[in-house]
C-alpha cells in the first residue's frame, strides 16, 4: 500500500513539473587558496573522505568482508540560496570507524568561496553522526528533520545537547511529519526504514533530469536500482525500507538518477570542479 501511495504522490509531483585496509585512491588535500571562479547553480556531491565498511550492514550482495565506502553529502546552489543535504561530520572519527583523508565540511566548501554563514538550509536524512555531525558548523542554517530523529540526535549527543536545544528554541528547526515540498519540484520524502525518522529527497529538475537522494536506505547505487534494501541489522523497519526501495526501483526504470551517501561510484557521475566538490547537474 505504501509503494502505491508513493507512486501516486510521485505522479502528482511530476505533473507539477582503527587499522583498516589501505584506501585504493588517495584523496588530494585542499590548498589554502580560493579559486577565482564561483560555483554555478546546480547539484554537487561533496566528498569528506573514505573508509571501509562491513558488507553485511549494507545492501550488498555479499555478506562477508568489507567494501570501500565514501562519506558524502550534497549541496544545492540556486543563485544565493545554499542547501545542504546532510552536513557531513566535523570529526575524522565516528563511532567504530575512522574516515581516512578526512577534511572538514566547512573547509571543503570554503575552497569554493562558500562561507559557513552562507548555508541557509540543511536537510538531515537521519541522525547518525556521519550525516549530522557537521550541523553545528553552519550557524545560520534552518534544519529540516523528523521529530523522531531529532530526539535521537539529542539522546546520542549529550555533550552538545544544550546547543541542540538552543537551536530548537531559536526557531530554526522545521520538523517533518509528512512529505514536504521545500521549493517547486523539490521535496522531502518520509522513508522511516533505516532509522525511525529517516528521509530521502527527490528533485525533478526538468523533464528527463530527475534525482533521488536516498540517505542510508541503501548504499550501492546499482543494487538500489534493483530494489535491494538493507539487512535487518541495518534498519529500523525492514518493511518500510523494502517499500521505499521498490519505489526507488520504479523511479530508476523511468530515468531518475539514484544517489546515495556512501557509494564512491556517485563521483563518477560528475566532474570535480573544486577539490572534493563534484558537479552532478
Amino acid at each position: 500500500m505504501k509503494i502505491f501511495v508513493l507512486l501516486v504522490s510521485a505522479l502528482l509531483f511530476y505533473c507539477g513539473t582503527s587499522s583498516s585496509p589501505k584506501i585504493k585512491n588517495p584523496i588530494p588535500e585542499i590548498s589554502g587558496s580560493v579559486p577565482p571562479t564561483e560555483l554555478q547553480n546546480g547539484l554537487y556531491a561533496i566528498l569528506l573522505g573514505k573508509s571501509f565498511y562491513p558488507n553485511r550492514l549494507t545492501n550488498s550482495d555479499k555478506q562477508e568482508g568489507e567494501s570501500e565506502i565514501a562519506f558524502l553529502f550534497y549541496l544545492i546552489k540556486s543563485e544565493k540560496r545554499y542547501i545542504l543535504i546532510d552536513s557531513g561530520t566535523s570529526s575524522r572519527s565516528i563511532p567504530e570507524i575512522t574516515v581516512h583523508n578526512w577534511i572538514s565540511p566547512e573547509k571543503i566548501l570554503g575552497s569554493a568561496g562558500i562561507k559557513p554563514g552562507m548555508i541557509g538550509e540543511i536537510i538531515l536524512t537521519h541522525f547518525h553522526s556521519d550525516h549530522s555531525g557537521g550541523m553545528g558548523l553552519f550557524p545560520n542554517a534552518k534544519i529540516y528533520v523528523t521529530p523522531e530523529d531529532w530526539d535521537s540526535l539529542k539522546k546520542t549527543n549529550r555533550s552538545v545537547n544544550s546547543k541542540l536545544v538552543a537551536k530548537e528554541r531559536s526557531g530554526k528547526i522545521q520538523f517533518i511529519n509528512s512529505s514536504l515540498e521545500v521549493f517547486q519540484n523539490f521535496r522531502i520524502l518520509l522513508t522511516r526504514g533505516h532509522t525511525q525518522g529517516s528521509i530521502a529527497v527527490e528533485w525533478l529538475v526538468s523533464p528527463g533530469k530527475n534525482f533521488l537522494i536516498t540517505g542510508d536506505e541503501c548504499y550501492w547505487v546499482e543494487f538500489c536500482k534493483q530494489g535491494q534494501g538493507l539487512p535487518s541489522e541495518g534498519t529500523f523497519s525492514l518493511f518500510n525500507n523494502k517499500e521505499f526501495l521498490d519505489y526507488v526501483s520504479v523511479l530508476s526504470s523511468s530515468g531518475t538518477k539514484i544517489l546515495t551517501m556512501h557509494d564512491p561510484a556517485v563521483l563518477s557521475l560528475g566532474e570535480e570542479v573544486f577539490p572534493r566538490i563534484y558537479k552532478l547537474y
